[in-house]
């Protein structure tokens, strides 16, 4: 009876001294390349090659695991909504819990490439021409509002008299024409740059369905009222992708700043209780 007493205590102490021996901790925030936290994420910890146990982090992002074993470790982080990340070398210590705060990269549908076939309006193959498009605009040093001073900006072939009317390769005025949207006009001062979606500027080898024009062709197409909406659209969604982007910097750096201070009070608060335990045992 005396044995079967010993043998009782004895595994009683060893399982006490495994318990001590197996104090170590682990935790740590899941965040998303916006910087926001990954609910559900699976956090696998491995030891050798061999699963040593998991958990999953709550709402905040957020996982804690123990206990551990002191040592090495590494994390094998996934989720429905971002790929996996492996974190290699976390050592857990017995001191004190370890943080470990892990950014994972979200799942992205690959590029795909969409080819739009759109017959040209004017054949190029003999002709001298040169194109302006709505791109082009935004990055020519001209007056924005001044589809002229564009065409001279591209054609060395044409002038500006004092009148401010154009000649191609010196021809007088009724030599050349001006269409707008298809429609033959008498010039095309009175068309805003913001309006045009491209323009065609011809100088040789002008085709017979201009008529009897002998020294160059301005051909103006302007956006229509959806592609404008679309522009519009496009422009107001960049500018405020910009400023959401640049406001989840700001609120990456403040929670960054408010996570570090966090783990400092959690880490003193162990420290705290664990002085408490220590003064209370002797």
């Amino acid at each position: 009876m005396k044995q079967f007493k010993l043998v009782c205590l004895g595994l009683l102490l060893a399982g006490h001294v495994a318990l001590e021996a197996q104090n170590g901790a682990l935790k740590g925030q899941i965040l998303n390349d916006d910087h926001l936290p990954v609910f559900g994420a699976t956090v696998k910890i491995i030891q050798g090659g061999v699963l040593i146990g998991g958990t999953v982090t709550d709402e905040q992002g957020k996982y804690t695991y123990k206990p551990l074993n002191p040592g090495n470790y590494e994390l094998l982080i996934s989720s429905m909504e971002t790929q996996t990340k492996k974190v290699t070398n976390v050592r857990v210590s017995e001191e004190k819990t370890t943080y470990v705060d892990v950014a994972v990269t979200s799942h992205t549908l690959e590029g795909i490439d969409v080819i739009v076939y759109k017959p040209a309006t004017i054949e190029k193959t003999y002709m001298h021409i040169k194109e302006i498009s709505a791109e082009d605009f935004t990055h020519m040093a001209i007056d924005r509002g001044n589809i002229g001073q564009a065409v001279l900006a591209v054609t060395s072939e044409a002038t500006e008299d004092s009148n401010g009317e154009t000649h191609f390769r010196g021809a007088r005025g009724e030599a050349s024409a001006y269409y707008v949207d298809g429609v033959r006009s008498p010039g095309i001062s009175g068309v805003a740059a913001l309006s045009v979606e491209n323009v065609s500027v011809i100088t040789g080898g002008i085709p017979a369905q201009y008529g009897d024009v002998t020294s160059g062709v301005v051909i103006v197409t302007t956006k229509d009222y959806f592609g404008g909406i679309q522009s519009a659209r496009m422009r107001n969604s960049y500018i405020t992708e910009h400023k959401e982007r640049i406001q989840r910097e700001k609120n990456a750096v403040a929670e960054e700043k408010k996570r570090r201070k966090e783990i400092e009070e959690e880490l003193k608060q162990e420290e705290e209780t664990k002085q408490k335990k220590e003064t209370k045992s002797e």
